[in-house]
């Protein structure tokens, strides 16, 4: 979509590890996405590191629902933070700015997801 990186790649290809041959992959408008999700009553998680960002540690679990993840350099952008149901953050410990986007996922997803 607007703003991510091609999927064809080669950095991309080779972050995926063949990844791309088991999982369906979907090229769409992210704001067409929520909007569906809103639609339905489904829950829209977005990541931000802002002062309106609720503790990722506080939000119920998800037995359906969208998470949606900027990228390392710029985070979400504006508009689609502006239509998430909330936006999330990790705390962080120790001498680190950031976690990297995949990192990021993984603990988001391993407790909404489980």
């Amino acid at each position: 979509g607007k703003g991510t990186a091609s999927r064809f790649l080669p950095k991309v290809l080779r972050a995926m590890q063949g990844s791309q041959f088991h999982i369906q992959l979907v090229e769409a408008d992210l704001h067409d996405w929520i909007g569906a999700f809103t639609a339905r009553q489904l829950p829209v998680y977005g990541t931000n590191l802002d002062p309106q960002a609720q503790d990722y540690r506080d939000v119920p679990a998800l037995t359906n629902g969208a998470i949606v993840m900027g990228n390392e350099g710029n985070g979400m952008a504006p508009d689609l933070q502006r239509l998430t149901t909330q936006n999330l953050y990790i705390p962080i410990k120790g001498q680190a700015e950031s976690l990297n986007v995949a990192v990021a996922a993984g603990v988001v997803m391993f407790r909404l997801v489980g």
